[in-house]
Parts: C-alpha cells; sequence; structure tokens
C-alpha cells in the first residue's frame, strides 16, 4: 500500500514538473544556528550538483557521511544500504572516482568490503568515510558536465573540499554517538591571521563494544580515522596541505557446531578482514599578472587483507589487494576580454595495483593468484569560457595519453552551454568524452588480450523552470560506450558495467558496447526558515549491454526507475532562559527498482573455490531482479544555541518502517539450495554534539 501511495505522490508532482532550475537544494543553505558559516563551494561545472554540509548535518540517514547525502539526489543508487557504494545512472560503481580538493584519491572509506555480494573488497565504497564531515566544506558531486580538467571517471564524480581552520579564534568540537566518537580542534597558527589548522579523530562506537567484548552476531567492527589540514592565504594566493589516515576491521566468527546449528554457508568460516587508507595532499592557488595559476598533487593508497577459513581450522580464501594512486595537475586561468577566460593545464594519473588471492582447495597444493598492474596517464587540456547576457559556454578538448598497461591516445572533447531566457527558464546542453583507466575496471593486467580504457560518451540536455515558488528540472541523458570489458558466458554477453567487488576469478577477455540512457525530474521548494522544505526526484532509466545478436540486455544496476523524496521543518524558539532552541523533523523516501540477477545455481565442482563463490550463470542474461526497494528514513533533532556552545541532540532512524527489502540471492552450499539475503531493517543511531565557539 505504501508503495502505490509513494508512486502516486510522485505522479502528482511530476505533472506540474514538465520543464525544470538548474540550482535545486533540500530547503536552502543555511547552517545549524550559532555554526560557523562555510565557505561557498565554487562548481568546477555548471552540472555539478552542490550541497552543504549543513545538509549532511540535517537530512536522515546520512549518518554524517556525504556519499550517503548524494544517495538522496537524483539517478544515484545505494546498491545495499549497508553501505555507501553507488550507482550512477546506471553504471557500476567501480566507475566513480573521489577527488579532494580537486585532486584524484583512492576509496577513503573504511570497511570496502561491506555490503558486497562475498563480503570481497571493493574500490569505490564501504561502510563509512574516513574523511569526517566535520572537515568538510561544502562541496558537490557530478554526474555529468564534467570540466575540461577533470577526467578518468565515466560514472559520477565526488568533489569533496576540505574547509580551512579558524585563523581568527580555537574553536572545538565533540561529537558521540551510535556510528563513532569525534574530537575536532580548530584555529590560527601564529598572530598574522593568515595561516590555521584542522584536526581530526574519530573511533567507531562498534568498536568500543568490542573493546568490551560485544559484537553483533558473530561481528566485530572497528575503525579509526584521522584528518588534518593546514591553511595560509595572502594577498593574491593561498596554499594548503592535507592528510588523512584509516583503518578499519571486520572480523566474522562462525558458531560453534556443537553449541549452535549452522543455519547458512557463511556461518562456516571465521573471517578476518582489515584495511588501511592513507592520503597526502598539497594544494597552491596564486595571482601572476593578471591570471591564475592553480596547482596540486596528492598520493593516496589503501592495503586490504582478507583471510577467509572453516571454523575447523582449515584455510579456504587469502586475499592481499594493494592500491594507490598519485595524481598532480597544474593549470592557468587567464582573463580574455570583459566576458571570458582561456584555461591551460595538464594532469597526471598513475595508478598502481597488485591483488594476490591464494586458494586452498580440499585436495592437492594451495594455488597462488597474482593480478599486478600499473596504468600512467598523462592529460593536456585547454578550454574558453564565454559569459555574456544570458549566455554561458565552455569549451574544452582534453588529450590523454595512456601508458604500462596500455599505450593509446584518447581524444576527450567537452562542451557545455547555458542560457537564462529569464523568468527562471533556463536551457542546458552538455556533451563529453570521458575515458578511464583499465585498472578501474580490472584489477588485474595479464587477463585480457589487449588491455584498453574504456570510453563514455554522454550528452545532456536539461530544461529548468521556476513555477510559482517550486523550482524545477528536467535532464534527459544517454551515454555509450563503444569498447568495454566483458566475457562470454554460454551465448550471453557480461560486460564490466556489472561488476562490483574485485572478484579475482572472472576473466574479461572479451570486449563489448554497453549504453545507459534515461529522464531525470527534479523539485524542490519552500525555505528552512519559513515552513516545510521538500526536494524530490524521478528517474526513469536503462543500463544495457549490447549481445552478439546485436540485440541489447539489461545489466545489473538498470533499476529502471528511481523515486526520492525529502521533506523537513523546523520550528524556532528560545528556552526559559532566553536561548535559542531549534527543533527539526526531515523525512526522506527512497525507492528503486531493485537490482537484476542471473540464475542461481548449484555449483558444477562442489569440491573447488567455486562450491562457496559461484552462485549465479547469466547464459540468459539478468533474468531476475530483487523487486521494489523501498525505504523511509527519519531525523529528528534538538540544537540548542548559548553564548559559547551550540549542541545538537539528533535520533535517525533508518528504515524507520521496518520495511523487508531484498538484497540479494545466492547458492548455499551448506543449504544445497538458494538462498535469499537481505537488507537492514529498522536502525536507529542517536547522536551528541557540541561546538565549542
Amino acid at each position: 500500500m505504501y508503495r502505490k501511495t509513494f508512486c502516486l505522490l510522485f505522479l502528482l508532482l511530476f505533472t506540474l514538473a514538465l520543464q525544470a532550475q538548474d540550482t535545486l537544494s533540500f530547503g536552502g543553505v543555511y547552517d545549524l544556528p550559532g555554526a560557523e558559516v562555510r565557505a561557498t563551494y565554487t562548481p568546477v561545472s555548471p552540472l555539478a550538483q552542490r550541497f552543504t554540509i549543513e545538509e549532511v548535518y540535517r537530512l536522515p540517514g546520512t549518518f554524517y557521511d556525504p556519499a550517503r547525502l548524494v544517495a538522496l539526489l537524483p539517478g544515484v543508487v545505494q546498491t545495499n544500504d549497508q553501505a555507501n557504494h553507488l550507482s550512477v545512472r546506471g553504471n557500476t560503481p567501480n566507475a566513480n572516482l573521489w577527488r579532494l580538493n580537486g585532486l584524484a584519491i583512492v576509496n577513503p572509506n573504511h570497511t570496502a568490503n561491506a555490503g558486497t555480494f562475498y563480503d570481497f573488497p571493493t574500490l569505490s565504497g564501504g561502510g563509512v568515510n574516513a574523511i569526517s564531515a566535520q572537515m568538510l566544506g561544502n562541496s558537490g558531486f557530478l554526474a555529468g558536465g564534467l570540466p575540461v580538467e577533470y577526467g578518468y571517471a565515466t560514472g559520477g564524480t565526488f568533489d569533496l573540499r576540505l574547509r580551512p581552520g579558524s585563523k581568527t579564534r580555537r574553536k572545538y568540537q565533540a561529537q558521540a554517538g551510535f556510528i563513532g566518537f569525534d574530537l575536532m580542534a580548530e584555529g590560527p597558527i601564529g598572530a598574522s591571521g593568515k595561516t590555521s589548522y584542522l584536526v581530526n579523530g574519530r573511533y567507531s562506537f562498534t568498536g568500543l563494544l568490542a573493546d568490551a567484548g560485544v559484537d553483533f552476531g558473530g561481528e566485530e567492527i572497528r575503525f579509526a580515522d584521522l584528518n588534518a589540514h593546514l591553511h595560509h592565504e595572502w594577498d593574491g594566493g593561498e596554499i594548503s596541505a592535507f592528510a588523512i589516515l584509516g583503518q578499519s576491521s571486520n572480523v566474522f566468527r562462525g558458531p560453534d557446531s556443537t553449541e549452535q546449528a549452522i543455519t547458512e554457508q557463511k556461518e562456516l568460516f571465521d573471517i578476518d578482514f582489515g584495511s588501511s587508507v592513507s592520503m597526502y595532499g598539497v594544494n597552491l592557488v596564486a595571482g601572476i599578472g593578471s591570471g591564475v595559476l592553480k596547482s596540486g598533487v596528492a598520493f593516496s593508497s589503501s592495503e586490504t587483507t582478507r583471510n577467509q577459513d572453516f571454523s575447523a581450522d582449515r584455510r579456504l580464501l587469502d586475499q592481499n589487494l594493494n592500491y594507490s594512486l598519485i595524481n598532480a595537475n597544474v593549470s592557468f586561468v587567464l582573463p580574455i576580454g570583459a566576458e571570458g577566460q582561456l584555461q591551460t593545464g595538464v594532469e597526471f594519473l598513475s595508478q598502481k595495483a597488485d591483488y594476490l588471492n591464494v586458494v586452498f582447495p580440499p585436495t592437492g597444493d594451495e594455488v597462488g593468484i597474482l593480478s599486478r598492474g600499473v596504468v600512467t596517464a598523462i592529460s593536456p587540456f585547454v578550454a574558453y569560457h564565454w559569459r555574456s547576457g544570458g549566455h554561458d559556454l565552455h569549451i574544452g578538448i582534453r588529450g590523454t595519453k595512456y601508458g604500462k598497461a596500455t599505450d593509446e591516445f584518447v581524444f576527450e572533447p567537452r562542451i557545455n552551454y547555458g542560457l537564462r531566457f529569464g523568468g527562471g527558464n533556463n536551457l542546458f546542453v552538455a556533451f563529453e568524452r570521458v575515458s578511464q583507466t583499465p585498472l578501474s575496471r580490472l584489477l588485474i593486467e595479464g587477463q585480457v588480450v589487449a588491455p584498453f580504457a574504456p570510453v563514455n560518451n554522454q550528452t545532456s540536455v536539461g530544461l529548468s523552470r521556476k513555477i510559482g515558488a517550486m523550482n524545477t528540472k528536467a535532464t534527459v541523458f544517454y551515454q555509450y560506450t563503444a569498447e568495454e570489458y566483458a566475457r562470454l558466458e554460454g551465448n550471453f554477453i557480461y560486460s564490466a558495467n556489472n561488476i562490483l567487488e574485485a572478484y579475482p576469478f572472472q576473466v574479461l577477455s572479451a570486449t563489448t558496447a554497453t549504453r545507459r540512457y534515461g529522464l531525470e525530474l527534479e523539485f524542490a521548494g519552500g525555505r528552512k526558515t519559513k515552513g516545510w522544505y521538500y526536494r524530490g526526484s524521478a528517474t526513469f532509466l536503462r543500463a544495457e549491454t549490447e549481445q552478439s545478436d546485436g540485440e541489447w540486455a539489461r545489466d545489473r544496476f538498470s533499476a529502471d526507475y528511481i523515486g526520492k523524496l525529502t521533506i523537513g521543518r523546523e520550528w524556532n524558539g528560545k528556552d526559559q532562559k532566553d536561548r535559542i532552541r531549534t527543533y527539526g523533523l526531515n523525512l526522506a523516501l527512497i525507492s528503486h527498482g531493485g537490482e537484476r540477477y542471473g540464475e542461481v545455481i548449484a555449483p558444477n565442482q562442489p569440491l573447488s573455490l567455486q562450491r562457496f563463490f559461484t552462485a549465479q550463470r547469466f547464459t540468459g542474461g539478468f533474468l531476475n531482479t530483487t523487486g521494489t526497494y523501498f525505504r523511509p528514513d527519519l531525523r529528528l533533532y534538538k540544537t540548542k544555541t548559548r553564548a559559547k556552545t551550540t549542541t545538537t541532540l539528533a535520533l535517525d532512524i533508518q528504515n524507520a518502517a521496518g520495511v523487508q527489502n531484498l538484497a540479494n540471492v545466492y547458492y548455499d552450499a551448506f543449504l544445497e539450495r538458494p538462498n535469499e539475503r537481505y537488507q537492514l531493517g529498522l536502525i536507529p543511531v542517536l547522536s551528541y554534539r557540541i561546538a565549542w565557539r
């Protein structure tokens, strides 16, 4: 019943939203009472979806994680609600790229195995971000319209920005909740008022429980991170340096079969997962004559280990995944007349991965599988930006020369055009050609016939309009990849756009074409300072892979439809001591068409590793779906502003209705039949935050 009501609500609202405003927000850009105003996010593209960190603090189900806020945007599906892996417009989450202060970084998430099919590690998401929200300024997310200086992502790009620390006085912030405990400090360095520091440390609440001997269904989950940002400015420029360090672990112990009955395959094993991540970077902005020089360099790496043993002290599988990135860029922007500017520059990327899998079969010697790859890329670019009256034109040319594992040159033109023609009406058209390194797809070098960089061609056309007090936007998009990694199963071609987990036994030795296309409708209205505010979207999409007969088959992340609605309100007043007090309520409704999967079968080799890790075959394609996903999230909070402190007490309830959503179906070797796994039920998260000024 609730699903029908939700769909009817969207149909009613979108009959009004036939045309669509290029800037929508979750109730306006405002900070919590008494909080410091953040720096305004300067979008690198007119199509960037801007979001404020205040929204991360306010909206339900985010758990202070910017990736989970992005999951509320149109065209984005959170593939499993245990983690923040995101499928953008039907792309695999492996097509996404994280950037921090404009620099490409490795996956910045703890427990990168969370929410995956067999708890295998991933390159794109995890249980919680190692970059604390308390470190971030206002940021952005790009599903299309990449600027010429950005590349290496055929899906979405997270454009996260660290904020400078206060340059006028020392400030402190503490946060305690069921996610973790944060301590933050910021302030000036020296008396010049031009240099500041910002530091945040965090330890997980579940880690404290595990330290005390408490586990969750046989699992112990820990994570900790340390973030630091130094910033110095002068007349005409600024320089900053950052460091992000994080560690996490997930330990599962199967029950003793003599004391407790085994109920599924996973309980046969003891699984030890551990990961660490480190990121270091420097950014420089300096005025030179009438132009501006921008440059930066970052080194980031992650190390992941996963050991899976039978509870009876027999080993099954050891995995070690090491992944590193070096990214550097430099650009110079020069004004041309009163209405234009010329930009030239170059970006460099070096990517390296080592993935070792050691298999311990029941009979015979252990088998080691080492996948190793190195890719380098250098991308010079030039762009011209012209703005006059209601016209806004970006034309850019980027060329990427790949080396090491692949040796090719990719021509990547970018065109973005916007037209404002009064009455809140806006038209925009964007075309981009973007390539991504093969390691982002495969993590391997030796199992492909000819390594190459997949290239995504994307066109977006949108129209925005203000209808009364409502901002609306409609966007049509089409993506096409002429050559994508794939493998052949029977007569079915299975492309890399269906892969999330770093599964070591998938040999992708074929190629094929893939495409993704659809329509996004958005609307937003209200102000956080005046009554109710809301933002909603409906997306209709298809993600497909071309077959050998020329037909197109739907992919794993072809959700068909995505619907989202967030609505909230704040009530302001004063307490008995004449202190400002705010009560807030926010509700988010999320629905989509589910994830697709193949035929669930018994493995042909019962004594091999396939017995435990081969669950499906795709000779007939992705025939099944997990069905409609629906989840309501609720956030209630109370904020008090005193002379020197601001406190916030909040309760987040993920899946407040306790809806049972199917996550996946696999063949269970213990039960010897297909078995179902479900996503999370009702999850309450209580938190308390205090800021000292």
